[in-house]
């Protein structure tokens, strides 16, 4: 038998467990089993498209032809060299334009989708929560509390609480809960990889809800999240199994991080993923509110557990399945870092993982959409990590230019390179500005706009955490920043003005 199906078998009798006592003897005496499944499903599903090989053996050769290639051009031909990647990244940075701009326009003018029937009280699915927590205790009563607060029956939810086994604080805030819902503590063995997607794994090698959802220890979804989610499903073709709520926070106002944070995050969720949706291309998904088939997620391994943005990965993998993700008009709101420097470790994080599946997905695309696969991997996630390093580099070209000392760098942008970069240059930050101004706009949130002239501010920091990443990716590549919530308001001030978010 393979490791997914004596996984799948322990699944099943799990789920017919009802106590959390002999749930927990079952796991003990499968543990090698169980840990096995959560760390190495994705590699025997889907061979050779996982984090855990940072580079394929093509890869490490094509680095190194192209590494001695530079290196002969520096020494050969330096300006050719220079004048050559100037090309290449105004003609990249022109396409990931010009792709933003078509979705855009997608999103915007798209008819709005009617909502599909409810599904009948009877014929609900069951659904699985899973919420991966670590040094969380805090934030378990507000935890509970939105779950509870999910207009859902209690009788259909699974909620698993999935606690690092020497966590002791956050077991023992666990174990004091008594919620109105049916809850199974999963403690996820130490070992390494110590990350968000081994430990999703173990839940979902023992979830029996027909639907399965993440939730971090901050969220507040929406209270009908579920019910969306479940007439969503009934009325879509059946290669649709993953649904990716809306993201955003609840303490936004906080300051100017969180602003420009909860900006970012109405861009993405409410203008560019849902302009992906529309093409039919694969969504790099968020970190929490993806609900899914799971039946769908248990074929295809579950979530890469070396890699640390493992839902954008996930988001890639399921194409090879021939399956794809759409946008719920429901909305998750979250607790955003506040404090810059925590800002810049989550961030570091959210690009080495970028760095990763990039990485990972380069090296064989799917059978079927290749290209909507590679608009996503290079135009998109590409995108960031090419922005991140290389917009310092051609502002400190301009700003040198324009304080009077570009007699060499003219010779980088010889003929139409050189007006074709100011326009890139300028343009393009003018317009991804316009775009700062027009999400929270779309939101009805108008005291935020004036924020967007802060970004190139924000974009600074982001190279920042880009250079982190970098560095990262070659020296520790699975390991796991977690990110430290809020230095200002606490989640138990904040939560009390979500309804009028």
């Amino acid at each position: 038998m393979s490791l997914a199906g004596e996984a799948e078998a322990l699944r099943v009798e799990l789920a017919r467990t009802a106590s959390q006592q002999a749930r927990d003897a079952l796991r003990r005496t499968h543990r090698a089993v169980l840990a096995d499944v959560a760390v190495g499903a994705v590699a025997e599903t889907l061979p050779g498209l996982h984090a855990g090989e940072r580079l394929s053996r093509a890869q490490k050769i094509g680095l190194a032809a192209l590494l001695v290639a530079l290196t002969g051009g520096v020494i050969a031909e330096p300006v050719g060299l220079g004048v050559a990647v100037n090309a290449g990244f105004i003609v990249f940075t022109m396409a990931v334009t010009l792709l933003r701009g078509v979705l855009l326009g997608l999103s915007l003018s798209a008819d709005e989708r009617p909502a599909p029937p409810p599904v009948k009280e009877d014929d609900l699915p069951s659904v699985t929560i899973l919420c991966p927590l670590y040094r969380e205790a805090a934030a378990l009563p507000n935890l509970s509390g939105a779950i509870a607060a999910l207009d859902y029956p209690p009788e259909k939810l699974d909620v698993k609480l999935l606690l690092e086994a020497d966590d002791e604080a956050t077991i023992a805030a666990a174990r004091a809960l008594s919620p109105p819902f049916p809850l199974d503590l999963v403690l996820v063995p130490a070992g390494g990889p110590r990350t968000k997607p081994k430990a999703c794994n173990h839940g979902l090698w023992s979830a029996r809800g027909d639907l399965l959802v993440i939730y971090d220890a901050e969220d507040r979804p929406e209270p009908c999240q579920l019910r969306k989610a479940a007439a969503a499903f009934a009325s879509l073709p059946p290669e649709v199994v993953c649904l990716q709520a809306r993201l955003n926070y609840y303490n936004r106002r906080e300051n100017w991080v969180t602003r420009l944070f909860a900006i970012e995050y109405a861009l993405l969720f409410d203008l560019v993923l849902p302009g992906l949706d529309r093409i039919g291309a694969p969504l790099p998904l968020g970190g929490t509110s993806n609900i899914f088939k799971r039946a769908a997620l248990i074929e295809v391994g579950g979530w890469d557990p070396c890699n640390v943005t493992e839902d954008a990965d996930l988001g890639l993998r399921l194409v090879h399945w021939g399956y794809r993700t759409r946008i719920l008009d429901s909305t998750t709101f979250e607790l955003a870092t506040s404090r810059p420097v925590a800002w810049l470790r989550q961030r570091s994080r959210w690009i080495k993982g970028y760095m990763q599946s990039w990485a990972v997905h380069a090296r064989r695309g799917p059978r079927r959409g290749r290209l909507r696969h590679a608009l996503t991997l290079h135009l998109l996630v590409g995108a960031v990590i090419v922005a991140a390093l290389l917009n310092p580099v051609f502002w400190a070209f301009y700003l040198l230019w324009w304080l009077g000392h570009g007699d060499g760098i003219a010779a980088l942008f010889p003929g139409i390179l050189a007006p074709m970069a100011v326009a890139t240059l300028l343009l393009g930050n003018a317009f991804q500005v316009w775009l700062f101004m027009l999400a929270p706009l779309r939101r009805g949130w108008d005291d935020l706009v004036p924020m967007a002239l802060l970004a190139p501010l924000y974009w600074a920091l982001q190279s920042v955490a880009g250079y982190k990443a970098a560095w990262q990716f070659v020296t520790k590549p699975h390991y796991w920043e977690k990110t430290e919530h809020g230095a200002g308001e606490s989640a138990e001030v904040v939560l009390g003005r979500v309804g009028a978010a």
